[in-house]
């Protein structure tokens, strides 16, 4: 029996997508979700701006950080589920498109990781367990953005150089 990949590289330059309608619909209503949150005060939300500075001594520094930077993060983030959000249905995508679902995809496991306080070497919780639907919806996330990393990461060539770059 043999994997085949629910995303892949077409001849053309697009990216095939085959996903069940189930997870177009996670994905969707996830990012539909994460659209207020971006510009919401919410906890969850905090790995998506992270400060520059630490410290009591640092305000001043983390407050013209912020001025600097919050609205390019903000515009990220919300371009990002915006391509998602408009395209989940679709079988094909540009590479622009494939680039805004792994930003997104990324930006929601953060946010969920930061709800279920995730660390590195984390143990599933045990059946019948409150958080274990919240964990399975990170674990899919993790996966997705891992095959669309390897797919990406399949055109570049051996020395880690795009061959558009030389």
């Amino acid at each position: 029996m043999s994997f085949t990949s629910p995303i892949r590289r077409r001849r053309d330059g697009r990216y095939a997508v085959r996903l069940s309608p189930q997870v177009r619909a996670l994905l969707g209503s996830l990012a539909e979700q994460m659209i207020p949150m971006i510009d919401s005060d919410d906890p969850a939300t905090t790995r998506l701006f992270p400060p520059a500075y630490i410290g009591t001594h640092a305000s001043e520094a983390e407050q013209q950080y912020r001025e600097l930077v919050d609205g390019a993060l903000h515009s990220y983030h919300h371009h990002a589920v915006q391509v998602l959000t408009e395209t989940v249905t679709a079988d094909s995508l540009s590479a622009d498109e494939i680039t805004g679902w792994l930003s997104a995809i990324g930006s929601m496991r953060l946010v969920i990781g930061t709800r279920l306080d995730v660390i590195e070497g984390m143990v599933d919780p045990a059946p019948g367990d409150p958080s274990e639907p919240e964990h399975a919806v990170f674990n899919l996330l993790g996966v997705l953005q891992a095959t669309i990393i390897d797919v990406l990461g399949a055109e570049l060539p051996d020395d880690g150089e795009p061959a558009s770059a030389r």
